[in-house]
């Protein structure tokens, strides 16, 4: 027992190192290139770490308080289903930032229509199904666990598709010098998916020693991607960027066609007041719009934003 135990903790200071790898290399990224696409990326990894330390060992934690308590067994397999569930929306919004960046990556924009389909569809699928469970609609499972572990590894793999496709796809609106992650990268990431995949829909099989390798390949393939990123723009230290001109600029920090507008007049010294009277709109709403254009482009001021403009225009 208490080998079990001690198994458990090093097993959690593990995962809990790997995510704190995964997420500091994806703000190092994002810091060292200013990029709107790491920026997402580095969001994919906090999701994505938030739900696995909630689902994993949050419900570890909760599961050994209700043991506690002597509940039926039936009880105990519906707390089972619900209690990974409250963590999915986390999952979710990871999952949505994992295509979307592999989408970006390529030059391809999200269609609004997939966007409201996808968070609808993974959301309430699971919950859906947890919903008729706990109502006796569908009979509950004699291993809740890996019922709900499979249920969650076939959505990942659905999800890796949608961002695997456009990696290899061409797009010709890509630009030259754009960003991109090797293929060897790519089979590798995917093979450490299939292992993953695989060691936790055998979990069991020999009780924590696999229960915890299982955990430790999810973490540790889960940091792949800034990874592989990391060693691919430290072998290939990109050249100083040719300007571009500003609707390339917006297509770049995906500014709506008002944010531009917004920018331009920024660019020319104007204060919100003169902006909102010169387009018609009110005085909040150029101050969210401004808001929105600094998160996009990682600025913190007018001034930061104007320099940024005229680095990356040559105007």
């Amino acid at each position: 027992m208490q080998i079990e135990i001690l198994a458990y903790i090093v097993t959690f200071i593990i995962t809990a190192g790997l995510a704190v790898i995964g997420i500091s290399i994806s703000y190092q990224l994002y810091q060292g290139n200013k990029k709107v696409i790491f920026q997402i990326l580095l969001y994919q990894q906090i999701f994505l770490f938030s739900f696995f330390i909630y689902g994993i060992w949050g419900n570890m934690v909760i599961r050994q308080l209700i043991a506690d308590f002597n509940l039926n067994a039936e009880l105990t397999g519906k707390l089972a289903l619900f209690i990974p569930m409250i963590g999915i929306p986390f999952l979710v919004v990871s999952w949505f930032m994992l295509v979307k960046f592999g989408f970006n990556l390529k030059g391809f924009r999200i269609q609004k229509g997939f966007i409201y389909s996808f968070f609808p569809l993974l959301l309430f699928v699971p919950m859906i199904i947890t919903f008729l469970i706990h109502k006796g609609k569908i009979r509950t499972p004699a291993d809740p666990d890996l019922f709900i572990i499979q249920i969650l590894l076939l959505l990942n793999l659905v999800v890796h598709t949608l961002f695997f496709v456009p990696l290899l796809s061409s797009n010709k609106k890509e630009k030259g010098g754009a960003l991109f992650i090797h293929k060897k990268y790519l089979a590798l990431y995917l093979l450490g998916i299939l292992i993953y995949s695989a060691s936790l829909n055998f979990f069991y099989i020999f009780g924590y020693i696999s229960t915890c390798i299982s955990i430790i390949l999810l973490f540790g393939v889960n940091i792949l991607v800034p990874l592989f990123f990391q060693i691919e723009i430290k072998a290939n230290p990109t050249k100083e960027e040719k300007n571009i001109d500003f609707s390339t600029f917006c297509e770049l920090y995906e500014i709506s066609k008002r944010e531009a507008e917004i920018i331009l007049e920024i660019c020319t010294g104007k204060t919100n007041k003169a902006i909102s009277e010169k387009l018609f709109i009110t005085l909040q709403t150029v101050k969210d719009h401004t808001h929105r254009i600094y998160t996009k482009t990682g600025v913190k001021s007018r001034v930061q934003l104007a320099n940024l403009v005229r680095e990356k225009t040559g105007d």
